[in-house]
């Protein structure tokens, strides 16, 4: 059995949706996103989690980017936004270490879509960051 582990697992919607197009599936998005990073943090303090949601799903309804769950605090998931050059709707999970979760919570996310009707298509390790961050793994000693 092959276990895929990934950094971050995106989800880039067809051209012809916008944010708004997002609006009916992505309260559940979000708790499923919480639920799989953070069961302790939210039970601590369930609050946070529908605050941020209540702030996504205002800009999500004036077809704006939301701000999706950028806080470690939350169990070391996030998800992110990005600002596309073309338009495109796209989000991701990641996590700080390549894992399992992030491929079964991108492909949760994926049917979550499928039954809302939502086209789209998914990729994993996709983010400029992974560059950068594998660029810092293994450090050139400088040259005297």
């Amino acid at each position: 059995m092959v276990v895929v582990k990934a950094y971050t697992g995106h989800i880039v919607l067809n051209e012809r949706y916008t944010f708004k197009s997002l609006q009916e599936v992505y309260p559940d998005i979000h708790r499923k996103v919480i639920e799989a990073g953070a069961p302790t943090a939210t039970q601590e303090d369930p609050a946070v989690g529908e605050l941020i949601l209540d702030e996504n799903i205002r800009a999500i309804k004036a077809d704006k980017k939301p701000s999706g769950i950028n806080r470690y605090d939350l169990g070391g998931v996030r998800l992110i936004f990005p600002i596309r050059e073309d338009g495109q709707v796209e989000f991701y999970v990641s996590k700080h270490a390549r894992c399992p979760e992030v491929v079964g919570l991108t492909e949760s996310i994926s049917s979550m879509l499928k039954k809302a009707g939502l086209k789209h298509s998914t990729a994993y390790d996709r983010s400029p960051m992974l560059n950068s961050r594998s660029a810092f793994q293994s450090p050139v000693p400088p040259t005297p």
